[in-house]
């Protein structure tokens, strides 16, 4: 079950970082930096939420990002190699200035994120 679960997971994160970046495809003044921001979020939060259910960690569904991270350090050292404080502002949206830095900064760490946890 768990197995099913988290690979419909990685597939709604997949989708998520497509949406991300396809968003990023349009002429620079029409992207919507907070449309990145969102998905690439989401699909972050997905990949971690999918590969702690791949590991057998049970998920409270009103987990944030930093309690999912935490949870993914304690499996895997290769969780601190990247600094996920963007993202974890991004649950207080006033200490967050979207712009085009910070929607490419969301796609790299969802890129980072879908390689840790394995997906393709």
């Amino acid at each position: 079950m768990n197995n099913l679960k988290s690979h419909t997971i990685l597939e709604e994160a997949d989708d998520m970082l497509d949406m991300a970046k396809e968003e990023l495809c349009r002429p620079e003044e029409d992207v919507v930096h907070y449309n990145v921001c969102k998905h690439a979020y989401k699909a972050i939060e997905k990949y971690m939420t999918g590969y702690l259910l791949q590991n057998g960690v049970h998920i409270q569904q009103s987990n944030h990002i930093k309690d999912l991270l935490n949870q993914c350090r304690a499996l895997d050292s290769k969780f601190n190699q990247l600094n996920y404080d963007p993202v974890i502002s991004a649950e207080d949206p006033e200490k967050l200035m979207m712009n085009m830095h910070t929607a490419k900064t969301f796609i790299f760490l969802a890129e980072k994120t879908r390689d840790h946890v394995g997906q393709k």
